[in-house]
């Protein structure tokens, strides 16, 4: 079961997300996601596997179409086509309602994917959990700091109680996996360098992603620039055209006709300048004479003074009229409806004095739409400004872009303030991928990175532990050797003394079966119960290791052996070795055994009497010999003890 603590943030975390969901108008894709990862945490906890993998799943699935139109380039699938396929499925969907933004996004679907793999970390769930608690941390840090200077076009981090609810089933995650994970070093070792580059490619993508959008807040503000440069261009252009149109009059010694006034001014009105509502003369005192074209706004204004229906344009007519220079009116509402600015230049005759004023009225909506027809209408919206009055207006109103560039239009001294917002659709666009894909690859590495350090480590665990397997089962085969060896040694051996036992002895003896002549000496240490009863078993035990010494050695002099025969008697065995020379090692043993002066409790030394049996021909019987060695042992010491004995029995001789 998880801990108190991780059960209560996971079940804040889920009421955020309905409270979410009750607060919010119109739920997006966030808030049922958010709501799916909390569900999926709950049954987890709940210990329902299936239904909290199912549920990670479809909130993964749901996910993935978003996460992929960040990371996908222009040129494979547009912006426009995600869009389409997103309001396929909603007709009212936007790019923001149907995809949460990037931080978020990786952020929910790494959840979604430690829930798929069951917290298991030989998966890499610890990592994608670090880098979802990495992934909130720069999301938090994006909501506390303050606003950049230039607003983001991509808003990779959500806020509000939408943040709450994420930071809460991180939490809830990273409490549910700390007891799953304690205590794992392989775990540390692996997650430091995981979670190091897991930083770098944090910081590498705020980067990206700052320079990309500034780069593009960049082209899109020298785009406009250049724009307004070219329309200045070209309305200085369009001024210097209707300069040269007014002094084409000088070559008459009289005003114009209406006939050639208007084969003039069609020339110039049908080229370049339709925005022209009309070119009029202007009699001096200030009476429309001309117009053209003679439409039927223009056919109202004919015949008019203008001194008396356009008192605005009084003073700049006044100066044309009397010759002095090429004035404008400021920006006015034109005789024939609509914002414009009407350009009075003087006409003169052959004689340089003026005859009237050529009037060029401009209609500001017509040259926006003249000079942005070549626009596209989805880049951007254009508007004209001036004195907070809405001139013009060009390009879609829908979904407009964050961003707003303002430039300043001079119009032969009438100033215009344009403004350019570019589209967000436009934006999106031209915005760089490379930041998200660097940013997806840098977390896919670091996934790497962490699954090869945790596979080595726990190679090296595995291989630390068969190695420490084999030393201790090397460890266990030579001591089970050494303790086979002492089994071995003590069934064949005297505890006691170290010389070989009984069943020893036999097994040698048998090995001399074939040896002629062999001879046995049986000895028995007299009164050694008095030594027990008086001295102790100590000093008893001590007299037998001594007896047991002397008599191997004095058996190995002779390429014998010695053995003890049980309690305080001794058998030897000088294989080829006939009754004389045999007696001669008895009395050899008998008399280094008195003379080493081991003392009963009276001061007496211990003797030793032995019965002396030696086998010249015939099968050997050994039972048999043992029975003659024990009756010669038995008349050595009715015999008076400390003495030698021979056996009398057939098939022995003296060799």
């Amino acid at each position: 079961m998880p801990p108190p603590l991780a059960g209560l943030v996971g079940s804040l975390g889920l009421a955020l997300c309905v409270a979410i969901i009750g607060l919010t108008p119109g739920a997006d894709l966030t808030t049922a996601a958010l709501a799916g990862i909390a569900l999926a945490q709950w049954a987890m906890r709940c210990e329902a596997t299936k239904t909290a993998r199912a549920l990670a799943g479809l909130t993964l699935a749901a996910l993935l179409p978003g996460f992929l139109s960040y990371v996908t380039p222009e040129t494979l699938v547009t912006t426009r086509q995600w869009l389409a396929g997103a309001q396929a499925l909603t007709p009212s969907a936007s790019l923001s309602s149907w995809r949460p933004p990037l931080l978020a996004t990786l952020t929910l679907m790494l959840l979604a994917l430690i829930l798929l793999l069951r917290q298991r970390a030989y998966l890499g769930a610890p990592v994608l959990l670090i880098g979802a608690a990495l992934l909130l941390v720069a999301q938090l840090l994006a909501a506390l700091l303050p606003a950049p200077t230039i607003p983001l076009l991509l808003v990779s981090h959500i806020d509000g109680f939408a943040l709450l609810a994420l930071a809460a089933l991180v939490l809830a995650q990273l409490l549910l996996a700390r007891s799953w994970w304690q205590g794992q070093t392989r775990l540390n070792r692996s997650l430091l360098p995981a979670g190091a580059l897991m930083l770098v490619t944090l910081a590498l993508w705020q980067y990206q992603h700052r320079h990309s959008e500034t780069t593009l807040y960049d082209a899109t503000q020298n785009d406009g620039a250049r724009l307004a440069a070219r329309l200045s261009d070209d309305i200085q252009g369009h001024l210097e055209a209707m300069r040269r149109f007014a002094h084409s009059w000088q070559l008459l010694n009289t005003p114009p006709t209406d006939e050639q006034w208007r084969s003039q001014a069609a020339r110039l009105h049908d080229g370049d300048f339709r925005y022209l509502l009309n070119i009029a003369f202007v009699r001096p005192d200030s009476l429309i004479a001309y117009v053209y074209p003679r439409n039927q706004l223009n056919r109202d204004v004919l015949g008019q003074r203008l001194y008396e229906v356009q008192t605005q344009s009084t003073h700049a007519l006044e100066q044309a009229l009397a010759g002095k220079r090429q004035t404008s009116t400021d920006i006015i509402e034109l005789l024939q409806g609509g914002p414009g600015i009407i350009y009075y230049l003087p006409v003169y005759n052959a004689a340089e004095r003026p005859v009237g004023a050529a009037a060029m009225a401009i209609s500001l909506p017509l040259l926006a739409d003249t000079l942005f027809d070549a626009l596209d209408p989805d880049t951007a919206l254009l508007s004209w400004h001036a004195n907070g009055r809405i001139l013009a207006r060009f390009g879609n109103t829908r979904r407009q872009g964050p961003w707003a560039h303002h430039y300043r239009l001079d119009l032969s001294g009438q100033m215009l303030d344009v403004v350019q917002r570019p589209r967000r659709d436009y934006l999106l666009a031209k915005l760089s991928r490379l930041p998200a894909i660097s940013l997806t690859i840098g977390l896919m590495l670091a996934y790497l990175l962490y699954m090869v350090l945790y596979t080595f480590k726990r190679l090296d665990e595995q291989n630390l532990a068969f190695r420490n397997s084999n030393a201790l089962l090397k460890t266990e085969i030579e001591e089970r050797r050494r303790l086979q060896h002492e089994i071995e040694w003590l069934a064949r051996h005297d505890e006691l003394t170290g010389i070989a036992n009984r069943r020893y002895f036999l097994e040698l003896v048998e090995a001399q079966r074939n040896t002629r002549p062999l001879s046995l000496v049986l000895c028995d240490i007299d009164y050694f119960k008095r030594v027990n009863d008086q001295l102790g078993h100590l000093v008893g035990d001590h007299y037998l290791e001594a007896i047991a010494g002397i008599g191997q050695a004095v058996m190995a002099e002779h390429d014998g052996f010695f053995a003890r025969y049980g309690g305080e008697e001794f058998i030897g065995c000088i294989p080829g070795a006939g009754q004389t020379r045999a007696r001669h090692v008895a009395e050899t043993l008998r008399q280094r055994v008195y003379q080493r002066a081991l003392r009963h409790a009276d001061g007496n030394s211990v003797s030793l009497s032995a019965g002396l049996v030696t086998h010249t021909t015939g099968p050997l019987d050994l039972p048999r010999l043992m029975q003659a060695a024990d009756e010669a042992l038995y008349r050595a010491k009715q015999q008076g003890r400390n003495r030698i004995e021979n056996a009398d029995i057939a098939g022995v001789s003296d060799v």
